[in-house]
């Protein structure tokens, strides 16, 4: 004995695939909307009205999740020219080299809140994509600190930014 199901049987749906596929692609084109201003966006375009979880349910069946964006610095072309050859410069050296070099950072502390939280949509793989990724400019505390191959410099306290 075999079941199958008839056609009309459940509840029907609100939306048709063309329609679940423009909510994705408004979702694809501007990474950084709601699902309440997708919802804005396409509800006149669709038959019927839909609300927002809709919207959400239809962007997880097309694999797009509200995710946080990653936070990059702004690099030129310059800059990544010039750390290509730097390293490229120093591809072959030898340990002894390396144990000259002294390694100095700095790490920056925002003060406030991040009250500016993002989110895009975006697929699980695509952290690394420079479409989704947000540059970062706040004041904050920054502090460096250095070390070498056997001798580890004091924290340094730096107020405002560094522009170095």
């Amino acid at each position: 004995m075999s079941f199958t199901r008839r056609t009309g049987s459940g509840r029907p749906q609100h939306t048709s695939r063309r329609e679940d596929h423009l909510i994705v692609r408004n979702a694809r084109v501007q990474t950084t909307a709601s699902s309440a201003a997708i919802q804005a966006q396409v509800s006149p375009s669709l038959g019927a009205p839909v609300i927002s979880r809709t919207i959400r349910r239809h962007l997880a069946e097309g694999h797009l999740g509200s995710r946080r964006p990653f936070r990059v610095l702004p690099l030129t072309h310059t800059h990544r020219r010039l750390r290509l050859e730097w390293c490229r410069a120093r591809g072959n050296w030898t340990a002894v080299e390396w144990n000259q070099i002294v390694l100095s950072d700095e790490s920056r502390f925002n003060l406030s809140s991040d009250d500016n939280r993002v989110c895009v949509w975006r697929t699980r793989g695509e952290l690394l994509n420079p479409v989704f990724a947000l540059q970062r400019h706040t004041a904050c505390v920054m502090v460096w600190g250095a070390i070498a191959y056997n001798t580890r410099l004091t924290l340094v306290l730096i107020r405002g930014t560094m522009t170095a």
